[in-house]
């Protein structure tokens, strides 16, 4: 009887001790439970308590722990610019300039300083570039243009402010004798030379924009592949599902890589309405736009890519190492040939990201950019001077302010190329690498051969009535010697309309 009422409040306590005790638990005994020592059966029945109160705490906090910080939205600040997809409603995601008149299209800018950004061309966009008015929109919104405003100051208001002073200098104060002036004759020569250095600049960094043009077209056309080889290939729908999954996620990544905003320029670094930092509003929208592809949030793969995008990671090779896991899981489900094939696109694919990480992190050579630089700072500031004894005070101010904004936008447009990824549309180019993806996985249709459409290989030889020949194992063609001729099987010889063709093999050569 006192044993039974033992085990009783054995189990009362092994429900009611806290999960700390249980390490000490296995190795003492209990003496108060009614002055008895514990058996093997009352030890086990107290273990089995402890495990059930264990799995009941854990189970109360699964949902802290099954996503990690860094992969968590809620540890973060609300996005500000990505709309979902499920919340667009055909609503386009780009935020146009609307000051631009005359159906010029740009993206908005949030500062002076930002270059223009023109999103992909349409077909009403290539009419409006190729008009014969578009001299006269140009001009129209020339104090609108990107490169005048930033120009404006420093560059033009010193000019203008250098101008001023020379002319009221002249006229006001020194005398005729006493007039500081420059010959215009000599300094033509200090102008062409600056013309051509300010063109060789812009060709150098337009090399680099359509370079990397090309490596996103290379990304593009490397995906789509990628996607059509998947649903041509893997059987398995797990492994279809997460491959098209990294393949969408794939350019947003890359986005986020290689522009410190990810494509969303309307971000200030420097936010007065919040306190959340800059990185972490980054980081936001990188989340926002990864949980547009993963609904749940729940997926190993995007709490990969999370973390190491937060630690400062590069996250386009740990999507790419994720993609190779997926092709190396569907060895032995598919042909090791086709395998192959999509380990090429997966080298195709890396190799324009490593084109263009080299593009990012290679700049011209900073001693041109520095010695440029000076020569634009000291070029226009001399230019009143060369023609104030031409033009006299009125023309002086005029001519120096147009000619230095002539040459030196040429050169301003050559430093903002010279970053393409601050340029380029890429978050339209996400867009689209989505949608492509996304058409694919949903549209493509296995092709299956049925039953009545199999013909046989004799079936074909009848209704083409090709004649029937039998070929002995060791036969050799009449006009080759006995001594010089290989042997070969009977399947490699082809019955045709005009006989029989052997085919050669490795070993005839």
């Amino acid at each position: 009887m006192a044993t039974r009422h033992a085990s009783q409040n054995r189990r009362r306590l092994s429900t009611a001790m806290p999960s700390k005790m249980l390490k000490r638990s296995r190795t003492l005994c209990l003496p108060a439970l009614g002055g008895t020592i514990c058996t093997p059966s009352a030890r086990g029945a107290l273990l089995r308590g402890f495990a059930r109160l264990r799995q009941f705490s854990s189970a109360a906090s699964t949902s802290e722990a099954q996503i990690p910080h860094e992969a968590n939205p809620d540890n973060f600040p609300k996005p500000k610019f990505w709309i979902p997809r499920s919340e667009r409603k055909g609503r386009s995601v780009f935020v146009a300039d609307n000051t631009m008149w005359f159906g010029q299209s740009r993206l908005k800018r949030n500062d002076r300083r930002c270059p223009s950004r023109d999103l992909n061309f349409t077909p009403l966009d290539w009419a409006n570039h190729k008009s014969p008015y578009r001299r006269i929109r140009h001009m129209i919104n020339i104090f609108k243009s990107s490169t005048l405003q930033r120009l404006a100051f420093p560059e033009l208001s010193m000019t203008a402010g250098i101008a001023l002073g020379l002319a009221y200098y002249n006229e006001f104060v020194a005398t005729s004798a006493a007039e500081i002036a420059i010959s215009p004759t000599a300094f033509g020569g200090a102008t062409t030379a600056i013309g051509i250095l300010a063109g060789f600049r812009l060709n150098a960094s337009y090399k680099r924009y359509e370079e990397c043009r090309i490596f996103w077209g290379d990304t593009n056309n490397a995906i789509r592949d990628l996607a059509r080889q998947t649903k041509m290939w893997m059987r398995n729908t797990e492994q279809q599902a997460r491959m098209l999954k990294l393949l969408k996620a794939f350019p947003v990544v890359l986005n986020f890589h290689l522009n410190c905003k990810g494509g969303h320029h309307l971000i200030e670094r420097f936010d007065k309405n919040t306190d959340a930092s800059f990185e972490d509003r980054v980081h936001a929208e990188y989340l926002a736009e990864l949980r547009d592809i993963y609904t749940d949030g729940k997926d190993p793969d995007y709490h990969r890519m999370a973390k190491v995008k937060y630690n400062g990671g590069n996250a386009p090779v740990e999507v790419l190492t994720l993609m190779g896991e997926t092709i190396a899981g569907s060895v032995g489900s598919v042909d090791a040939i086709y395998v192959r094939e999509l380990d090429e696109q997966l080298q195709r694919l890396c190799g324009a990201f490593g084109a263009s990480e080299r593009v990012l992190r290679t700049s011209l050579p900073t001693s041109f950019t520095r010695h440029t630089s000076r020569l634009m700072f000291f070029w226009p500031n001399a230019l009143p001077f060369a023609y104030y004894s031409a033009l006299g005070p009125y023309g002086t101010v005029f001519a120096s302010i147009f000619t230095s904004w002539a040459i030196l936008s040429i050169e301003d447009i050559g430093v903002q190329l010279e970053e393409p990824f601050f340029v380029l549309p890429m978050r339209q180019y996400s867009e689209g690498i989505f949608d492509a993806v996304n058409q694919i996985g949903c549209n493509y249709e296995a092709y299956s051969i049925e039953a009545g459409d199999a013909i046989e290989v004799g079936d074909a030889a009848a209704k083409e009535n090709l004649p029937r020949y039998s070929e002995k194992e060791n036969q050799r063609p009449k006009y080759i010697r006995q001594s010089a001729a290989p042997r070969f099987h009977v399947d490699d010889t082809v019955a045709t309309r005009n006989g029989v063709i052997r085919v050669k093999r490795a070993h005839d050569y």
